[in-house]
């Protein structure tokens, strides 16, 4: 992957215009060295500006709470701050803008964000942190497996996982009660979109199923599911070579394109459910328009800081499989990153460890109650978050030691993985069939030829 270098000002355009705002917080000015020597006598200092970048989240309060720490730390040291916020719903564009900034000589200090540090780390972005995450462990244990699985690349750390990000379904108890259905007790797909249809009145405008198969984040986690479930993978176990051209991948794309263009389901799926991005299925739960999703915990999370009808009779569902794997877990990380070139790489690592204090910890979930659970086992016992029953129902699957990770699994987590994903090109394998270009075996069979290009582009066989 080749890149042009950026300028910290092209950087900040990009970034403001499209993936949040920007903000230079005026501190305090560095104090100048203590003594009369001159300025050659003292060592070379850091530049007094610190640059962060963090993930704009579908939560205010959680983003609020990031950047006021984050401003609080600089006025407290004294630097200038860049502080911006890079796309909650990334495709690839702040990884190539990172890169970019890096080759310029030009680039932030910090980045967090859950974006996949495989990549990053194979672009060459990334510094080892193994010695802060030492301390961290040396607090609070070692991370829960799957954040250990996508930081630890070569024996060294290149991201100091903050928390893990809940994900897997939400659902409306009020509503599957009604109908007699339990419906975390189902646990496979098939289960769930009986009971999808079961539930559903357009009349009343409530619709069983809000997961798209469009691109993006959540439509391809459906898509991951409903794959692994039906004993497809994408790769293999050493991550080398492609696995998806297989008949489990053909029969669990011919399930999804069924669910989706088959009438006997159109009375569960809500108008436009095909153009869903990100956000939308977020804003049909939070608007009492679908009682079943698969999102991350900020759906919750901001139904119980709004005070929203929804938050009281939410149930966390853990994932479904299908017919071949029922079980199979792991939540993904808020990672915080040094990045190569740092110019306040000092000011930096402070700031990262600056988070770790219990204080600023338990603050951090209070903002982001059932969204923001532990990356660690000693912080369950927390009343922060054993008060939250959700957020204790997280934990089993925070802790599943498969550790699964999305399109990658039962792999490690690959600089070419990330870029399949990047690609879109498991989603783009439904959408394929459902526009009538392909059959689900020449969909998969594409799929897995652009798979094995991307590998060679990587230097990996893929065959």
């Amino acid at each position: 992957m080749t890149t042009k270098g950026v300028s910290r000002r092209d950087f900040l355009r990009f970034a403001g215009g499209a993936a949040g705002v920007s903000l230079l917080a005026a501190c305090v000015p560095t104090a100048p060295a203590p003594g009369g020597g001159t300025a050659s006598d003292a060592p070379a200092a850091e530049p007094s500006t610190l640059w962060v970048l963090h993930k704009q989240d579908f939560h205010p309060e959680y983003n609020d709470f990031m950047r006021a720490h984050i401003v609080q730390f600089a006025e407290s040291k004294g630097l200038m701050l860049d502080v911006n916020f890079t796309a909650g719903f990334q495709t690839g564009g702040d990884i190539t803008m990172i890169a970019a900034s890096v080759q310029a000589g030009d680039p932030p200090d910090v980045w967090i964000d859950n974006i996949n540090p495989f990549q990053l780390n194979q672009l060459g972005v990334l510094q080892p942190l193994s010695d802060l995450q030492a301390e961290v462990s040396a607090m609070y244990g070692e991370p829960n497996p799957r954040p250990k699985a996508e930081t630890l690349l070569d024996g060294e750390y290149v991201g100091v996982t903050l928390h893990c990000r809940s994900d897997g379904g939400w659902a409306r108890s009020d509503i599957f009660e009604a109908a007699g259905i339990d419906v975390v007790a189902l646990r496979t797909f098939d289960e769930l979109r009986e009971a999808a249809m079961a539930i559903s009145d357009s009349a009343a405008e409530m619709w069983g199923w809000g997961m798209t198969v469009n691109r993006g984040g959540d439509g391809g986690y459906l898509v991951n599911r409903v794959l692994n479930g039906w004993g497809a993978t994408w790769t293999d176990e050493t991550g080398t070579k492609v696995t998806i051209d297989s008949p489990e991948a053909v029969a669990a794309v011919e399930w999804l394109v069924d669910t989706y263009t088959n009438p006997a389901w159109e009375a569960m799926l809500p108008p436009g459910i095909l153009s869903w991005t990100d956000s939308s299925n977020n804003e049909a739960y939070l608007g009492s328009k679908v009682a079943y999703t698969q999102n991350a915990g900020t759906v919750y999370a901001k139904a119980v800081v709004d005070g929203n009808e929804v938050a009281p009779v939410t149930v966390y569902d853990p994932p479904k499989g299908g017919p071949a794997i029922q079980d199979f877990n792991g939540l993904g990380g808020m990672y915080l990153h040094l990045i190569q070139g740092a110019k306040a790489a000092q000011s930096g690592k402070e700031l990262i460890m600056s988070f770790f204090e219990e204080d600023v910890l338990k603050a951090m979930y209070q903002s982001a109650t059932a969204y923001a659970v532990p990356g660690y086992d000693a912080m369950w016992d927390w009343e922060e978050i054993s008060s939250e029953p959700i957020s204790l129902a997280l934990k089993a699957v925070a802790l599943d030691p498969t550790g699964w990770t999305g399109l990658s699994w039962p792999g490690p987590s690959t600089a070419q993985m990330g870029a399949v994903g990047t690609a879109s090109l498991h989603t783009d394998m439904i959408a394929n069939v459902i526009n009538g270009q392909m059959t689900p075996a020449e969909a998969v069979t594409d799929a897995a030829e652009k798979s094995i290009a991307i590998f060679n582009e990587f230097g990996v066989a893929g065959t």
